[in-house]
């Protein structure tokens, strides 16, 4: 998608990328997604598991509104054996909670969906993530997103190299309308992506897929 910042701010590209993510017919939206969760299985999760000789640990979201749906890589995630955790709002920030069956999910903050805590036991800070899904509005080719506003994702991943987990791959997760040609506006704090996946194909920021 063409885009220029000049003169506009986060909240007018919030507006303007949610209304595009929006007019994806539904029924294309599902086609979107499962060719995504296919892309990342197999070029991403599949040469993890090959390389580090074990099933992983995937951090995942549940689809809110139009964003793009990782549950057919879910359900891939669970026959591979892996672990699966998904983000719970928890004060200011995130927690990870292992899902293992679709009926684990709930209506948090805002109706977004999360793990139920009754059900999801928390993942620990000895069992850090692989991989992490993140979703956003829009991503550009330098590996920056555009958020929501809330900075939970920016603050997951300054607590997560806090802890020495830089081995993790934080992978943006969207439709290729989503993806926006001019460089997002960025802050320091900001997370930036090891990998921009789509229905398209992958989009490496640090070589590793190159």
């Amino acid at each position: 998608m063409e885009a220029t910042w000049e003169g506009k701010t986060k909240a007018d590209w919030r507006k303007t990328m949610a209304a595009s993510r929006d007019a994806v017919p539904a029924e294309e939206r599902i086609r979107m997604s499962e060719r995504l969760c296919g892309h990342v299985e197999r070029e991403i999760l599949t040469p993890m598991r090959s390389r580090l000789g074990r099933p992983l640990t995937v951090c995942v979201y549940a689809a809110f509104r139009s964003e793009a749906d990782p549950r057919p890589l879910i359900r891939t995630c669970w026959e591979q054996g892996d672990t699966v955790a998904a983000p719970r709002i928890e004060g200011s920030g995130l927690e990870w909670r292992i899902v293992r069956r679709e009926e684990d999910w709930r209506a948090g903050k805002w109706g977004i969906p999360e793990p139920d805590p009754a059900a999801a036991e928390e993942l620990g800070e000895d069992r850090p993530p692989d991989a992490v899904l993140v979703p956003g509005l829009a991503f550009d080719r330098q590996g920056g997103r555009l958020g929501y506003g809330g900075g939970y994702y920016d603050r997951m991943y300054a607590t997560e190299t806090a802890r020495g987990n830089s081995d993790i791959r934080w992978i943006g997760f969207a439709m290729s309308p989503q993806i926006v040609s001019a460089p997002l506006p960025k802050e320091p704090h900001d997370l930036v992506m090891d990998a921009v996946a789509t229905d398209e194909g992958i989009y490496w920021l640090t070589g590793e897929g190159k």
